[in-house]
């Protein structure tokens, strides 16, 4: 979600009434694509703990002899995930910012916007394909549709595009960014997207 490149399992000894502070067993990274989304990785994670645990079961004394203290300045904080972790803030979150969000909330929930006092769920976002500022920059949430990519661009911090293909408006059936096109963007009054006034679940 943050663009990290890392992630991996550990298993560790349990303190009474703590959480997270023992001493570790056994620790493996996994390599983060950045075209792999929430599914596959949480499955590739399963199976990696599954295959450390029973190392370390079967290797329990060496293990336990060998336990390493965490280190607590390498440590980092995980907030709890709610329905605002959906919400897309358009001038402040890049074009690829938005991309990881969208991979790791993948099959969970949808990133949201607001059109026309609707509330909007990205449901298939392309990778960005070029990061540098265009010559052109839309303003952040302002967006087009490119009718050559059958999508819609939408402007992001930092002069960076987000290419969507799929949504879905507030009401309303999954609609390719065409249908939405044709259905709703040529008689709207405004082609910008805001930040939510609620926020739902996919």
């Amino acid at each position: 979600m943050r663009g990290d490149t890392t992630t991996g399992v550990s298993i560790m000894k349990i303190q009474p009434h703590h959480f997270d502070v023992g001493d570790i067993l056994a620790q493996r990274e996994l390599p983060i694509r950045s075209d792999i989304f929430m599914p596959e990785l949480h499955s590739a994670l399963s199976h990696l703990g599954a295959d450390l645990l029973l190392d370390t079961i079967n290797n329990l004394k060496e293990q336990l002899a060998n336990a390493t203290p965490q280190d607590e300045t390498l440590a980092s904080f995980a907030p709890k995930i709610t329905s605002r972790i959906t919400e897309i803030v358009w001038s402040e979150q890049t074009a690829l910012e938005l991309y990881a969000r969208y991979r790791a909330l993948y099959g969970f929930k949808c990133l949201t916007t607001s059109f026309v006092d609707k509330q909007v769920q990205l449901i298939e976002v392309q990778k960005p394909l070029d990061q540098s500022p265009s010559q052109s920059p839309l303003p952040p949430g302002q967006f087009t549709f490119h009718r050559g990519r059958r999508s819609l661009m939408i402007g992001c911090a930092g002069g960076t595009l987000l290419e969507v293909t799929q949504i879905r408006l507030e009401g309303k059936k999954t609609m390719s960014a065409q249908d939405f096109n044709n259905g709703f963007l040529k008689r709207a009054a405004s082609l910008q997207f805001k930040r939510n006034k609620h926020v739902a679940c996919c």
